[in-house]
C-alpha cells in the first residue's frame, strides 16, 4: 500500500469545505427569502436531482450523490418536492450542513497538523543528509 500525500488529501478537504460553505450560504439566502415571504423555491429545486445542491456537489467532484446529499433525501421522506419550502426544512437542512462542516473543519485541523509534521520530518531528514 502506497503513501497518502497528506498535502493532496487535505486539498481535497478544502475543496470539499469550500463546496460546503457554498451549500450552507445557499441555505441561508433560502432560508432569509423564505422568512421575507418572497420564494417560490420548493424542496426539489433546492434538494431534489439537479436541483442548486447538486450542482455545487457536480462542481466538486462529478456527481452530486454525496453521503449528505442521499442523508438529506433520506430525512424528506414524505416532503413533497413540488411544496414550497418550510422555513422549518431549511433550518433543518442549514443545520445539517453546518455541522458537515464543523466536522470537515476538524478533519482539515488534523491533516494540517500531518501536513506540518511531514514537512518537519523532511526537513530533519535533510538536515541530517547534510551532516
Amino acid at each position: 500500500m502506497g503513501a497518502i500525500n497528506t498535502a493532496a488529501y487535505l486539498a481535497q478537504i478544502r475543496s470539499r469545505m469550500d463546496a460546503q460553505q457554498q451549500v450552507v450560504a445557499l441555505l441561508e439566502s433560502e432560508l432569509q427569502k423564505s422568512i421575507l415571504g418572497n420564494t417560490t423555491t420548493t424542496v426539489g429545486d433546492i434538494t431534489g436531482d439537479g436541483g442548486k445542491i447538486d450542482e455545487i456537489y457536480q462542481t466538486l467532484n462529478g456527481t452530486a450523490k454525496t453521503e449528505w446529499r442521499k442523508s438529506i433525501e433520506s430525512a424528506n421522506v414524505g416532503f413533497d418536492p413540488t411544496a414550497a419550502v418550510d422555513q422549518d426544512a431549511l433550518r433543518q437542512l442549514l443545520y445539517q450542513a453546518r455541522a458537515l462542516l464543523g466536522e470537515l473543519r476538524i478533519e482539515e485541523q488534523a491533516w494540517n497538523g500531518e501536513v506540518n509534521s511531514e514537512k518537519t520530518l523532511r526537513k530533519e531528514v535533510n538536515d541530517f543528509a547534510k551532516i
